[in-house]
């Protein structure tokens, strides 16, 4: 949604939370694209709604999550996920912030999407495990399913945290508090993703979540690579599978394209 935005000319030091009161059908044309491109679960334009106010905007977050999910629901997918990223708070090599300011934060987040009408809660991006515990335990007090995605970063055998944690360490930590599904974001579609899939599907009894991005800036990944590489992460047991920044509506096609020639079966 947000590079989607920013190709629309959504300003980058904007949030792309503030579209959905001025530029909305913008929004709207990207939820539209992506179901025509396939998907069935969307993610709301909600991303920052735990930190739009370190962003320097003054917007009340369940104004945001109405109109977000409002919009999402116009484009008449299966099912609408609530998103929250991660606080900003938890930096690396900086002093963990206090719980009760990352429990107010996303409490209010998920508190917000839940009173929207959300299917679910989606926490992505989570960089930090004791943040993202404290994220899933308040949005768990929803009573909504929640799906817990980290970014990790590539090491041997697959990926790890930032903390040099292995990844499937971290989603299994998810797991274990409550999350009805955990997995991947954000990341390259490689054969580093496919590691981390494979460790993960064999520790958890969950469904694991596969959204890697589309390339860096300047360095965009094809529809039919980027397909290539998702197919080969959901071979190795994931079973949700989507696209983060740079996807677009022909990554989706290629995606769901493939998956069917290969008589793979996935949520998209």
């Amino acid at each position: 949604m947000g590079t989607a935005l920013l190709g629309r000319g959504l300003p980058p030091e904007l949030p792309p939370e503030t579209w959905l009161a001025t530029r909305p059908w913008e929004v709207a044309a990207v939820h539209a694209g992506h179901v025509a491109g396939g998907a069935e679960l969307l993610l709301t334009c909600t991303f920052n709604l735990a930190r739009l106010d370190l962003a320097g905007v003054d917007l009340d977050p369940f104004d945001v999550a109405r109109r977000a999910v409002a919009l999402a629901r116009s484009a008449r997918p299966r099912l609408v996920a609530g998103c929250v990223g991660a606080t900003g708070l938890s930096l690396p090599g900086a002093s963990p912030p206090p719980p009760g300011a990352l429990r107010d934060r996303t409490g209010r987040a998920v508190r917000a999407l839940a009173a929207a009408g959300v299917d679910l809660l989606w926490l992505e991006t989570q960089l930090d495990l004791e943040e993202a515990r404290v994220a899933l335990a308040a949005a768990l007090q929803t009573g909504l399913p929640v799906v817990a995605t980290a970014w990790l970063r590539p090491a041997p055998g697959g990926m790890a945290a930032l903390d040099g944690r292995p990844g499937e360490e971290f989603l299994s930590a998810l797991w274990r508090d409550g999350a009805a599904a955990v997995g991947v974001n954000c990341v390259s579609p490689d054969r580093h993703l496919v590691g981390v899939v494979a460790a993960t599907a064999a520790a958890v009894p969950v469904p694991v979540v596969v959204k890697p991005n589309a390339g860096l800036p300047g360095e965009p990944v094809t529809p039919e690579a980027f397909a290539s590489g998702v197919a080969d992460a959901v071979r190795a047991g994931a079973s949700m599978a989507g696209g983060c920044c740079g996807a677009g509506p022909a990554h989706l096609h290629a995606l769901g394209s493939l998956l069917q020639s290969r008589g793979t079966q996935a949520r998209g």
